[in-house]
């Protein structure tokens, strides 16, 4: 079984969080990713700025648990921005509307320029 560390790659910048899945995110993934994002809740995170730009795969568990963080993140006043879905996992996110749920960028550069301009 994978753990979460070798999938996940986490930076903190004051309250943003910037969270870069890479590869496959499988089924198995869901717990532990869950746990991670409301553990940094608990630190002060409140804004996620995920980098999808080096994902090849997320399981539809994944991204249910995604849709679990994005109301526990809203419910503390904060949001998850997604940057750079690329090949199929931006096919299934466009297709599953999840561009109507989150708001996003073409890359972390922009997402965090816009966050940090007071947009």
């Amino acid at each position: 079984m994978r753990h979460i560390g070798e999938v996940l790659k986490f930076r903190r910048e004051g309250r943003i969080g910037v969270v870069r899945l890479i590869g496959e995110v499988d089924t198995a993934l869901r717990e532990p990713l869950i746990v991670f994002f409301d553990d940094k809740l608990a630190d002060g995170v409140d804004i996620f700025v995920i980098d999808l730009s080096e994902t090849t795969y997320i399981s539809s568990a994944i991204w249910g648990a995604l849709i679990t963080v994005l109301k526990h993140t809203r419910e503390r006043g904060g949001d998850i921005i997604i940057c750079g879905p690329k090949g199929q996992v931006r096919k299934v996110y466009e297709v599953m509307a999840f561009d109507k749920v989150f708001k996003t960028y073409n890359d972390v550069y922009e997402a965090l320029a816009d966050l940090k301009g007071g947009s």
